[in-house]
């Protein structure tokens, strides 16, 4: 099954990919004095169908980032035992009982009313959840987060529940012109990776195809790779 107007994807092309979005973060690192263990790759497969679960997992991928729940649903039930699914995309209320329930980690949680109630969904499932919070670095109204005053105040909140892990802190990089720009990125992550430090956060969820090697050498510890991995 292939979402529509996805074309299928070879998997032998799928294993190049990877392969080259490895040497990439490789790249990257070298470059930032890292280790590339401690950036972990993670698919996003919200265009695709199952079948590029087994062409990744063969490739040591077992991290899986989805936007919609429907999707992940899908995704998740197809999934080789050891699948981890992450839940990247923007957050409704309605949604939070199901990623509390399903969900390895939610990388966009921000709202105040979010992280109470997500709390409680855990809470009524048995379940601990690791989380990032969002926040919108370029305070770009077309996108997702808190603005970083806030974060202050939502972090105690979040650390205050525990059903939640807050393990760090996640951004998108704006656009310029509605296209991806290197030194717009730079900015935006090397300014949330001074916010983690200054709130004792280890993990920065950053970086996707266009701006990984940026978001890799300003400090990203788990990037959000689709498009890359499928071209």
């Amino acid at each position: 099954m292939v979402t529509a107007g996805e074309p299928p994807i070879a998997a032998a092309r799928i294993t190049a990919n990877v392969a080259q979005v490895r040497a990439s973060i490789r790249h990257a690192c070298q470059g930032a004095g890292r280790d590339p263990a401690d950036v972990r790759l993670i698919a996003v497969t919200k265009t695709r169908g199952p079948e590029v679960l087994l062409p990744l997992v063969a490739c040591g991928i077992h991290d899986f980032g989805e936007n919609r729940l429907d999707h992940l649903k899908l995704m998740h039930a197809q999934a080789p035992a050891g699948s981890a699914f992450h839940a990247i995309g923007r957050v409704q209320g309605r949604q939070l009982a199901a990623i509390a329930a399903s969900c390895a980690s939610l990388h966009s949680l921000c709202e105040e009313d979010h992280i109470l109630r997500l709390a409680r969904a855990c809470a009524a499932t048995g379940r601990h959840l690791p989380v990032f919070l969002q926040v919108n670095m370029a305070m770009d109204a077309d996108k997702a987060g808190m603005p970083p005053d806030q974060l202050p105040a939502r972090l105690v909140l979040a650390r205050a529940q525990p059903q939640l892990e807050v393990l760090g802190l996640m951004t998108m990089a704006p656009l310029v012109d509605g296209q991806p720009d290197g030194a717009a990125a730079r900015r935006c992550f090397a300014a949330l990776r001074v916010l983690a430090h200054a709130h004792g956060l280890e993990r920065l969820s950053m970086g996707m195809s266009e701006d990984l090697e940026i978001a890799v050498e300003e400090g990203a510890t788990d990037v959000r790779v689709g498009q890359a991995l499928f071209a």
